[in-house]
């Protein structure tokens, strides 16, 4: 029940953007609930080792922690945000509504939490100042991200390997692999265990090893703490030329132009 009047919280921005390929690098001094119902991106929180976190899923940003979040590479997710503050906001952080202390929420009922979501992005798009039933809207939005139920997997076993082998790819990209031998322990062949990675996680291996070997060496350009030659090393590269080749081919700009334009 709303004890509050409803002026003591402010909508600042909203918006269901279905091919987001944004990069934001702040602090932020307001709460924002983001969605994104399907692709990926990559959430880093105070400089940080980042993650890699794939749709449906929610992620809560707000004041304190400087926030990196989104895709340097053109990829794309569909996003929903809305953002806001005011003294009521900050009622709901500190009693919890707003799930502050779990900001990374893997979404077990996607349509339902579209549904809702798209309902206050309607009622906003027509007016943008708060008013009681455009309140109950968004805490009905944040009592769906706070119920969320664990969900039992229902992948086969095979595609519970694959999810191990991505994020093994993922803490060590600079290891080298042998796909047709992957999929021969794997019991299958490798056609079979090219597509089926496909599926899952939207590029083949190859590529996605490639992917993750740019992430990192991205990370470690804006972290301005090793040499482009170390970089590369440490990254899995053949050798100097391989690692500029690949990353402007990635990233549209060669290793140093990057460095120079992004040092956190």
């Amino acid at each position: 029940m709303i004890t509050e009047p409803a002026n003591s919280i402010e909508i600042l921005a909203f918006n269901h953007v279905e091919r987001c390929n944004a990069w934001v690098d702040k602090f932020f001094d307001y709460y924002v609930i983001q969605f994104a119902q399907s692709g990926s991106l990559e959430l880093i929180k105070d400089h940080k080792d980042g993650i890699v976190i794939e749709g449906p899923v929610a992620w809560l940003s707000y004041p304190g922690p400087y926030f990196q979040y989104g895709r340097r590479d053109k990829g794309e997710w569909d996003h929903r945000f809305v953002a806001f503050r005011g003294k009521l906001a900050n009622d709901y952080a500190s009693n919890e509504l707003l799930p502050l202390s779990t900001p990374v929420i893997k979404i077990n009922d996607p349509m339902a939490l579209s549904e809702c979501f798209d309902s206050l992005l309607k009622r906003l798009s027509n007016n943008i100042i708060a008013d009681f039933r455009m309140i109950h809207q968004l805490e009905e939005l944040m009592l769906l991200l706070s119920e969320q139920p664990l969900q039992e997997s229902t992948l086969s076993p095979l595609e519970k390997k694959i999810n191990n082998l991505k994020e093994t790819i993922e803490k060590s990209p600079e290891k080298e692999w042998d796909w047709p031998r992957v999929a021969h322990r794997l019991n299958v062949s490798y056609p079979h265990f090219r597509k089926l990675f496909q599926a899952m996680h939207q590029h083949p291996p190859g590529r996605f090893l490639m992917q993750k070997k740019i992430e990192k060496a991205a990370f470690l350009l804006r972290s301005n703490e090793l040499t482009i030659d170390e970089i590369a090393d440490c990254c899995g590269f053949y050798d100097l030329s391989h690692f500029s080749k690949s990353f402007s081919k990635y990233m549209g700009t060669a290793p140093g132009k990057y460095r120079r334009r992004n040092i956190i």
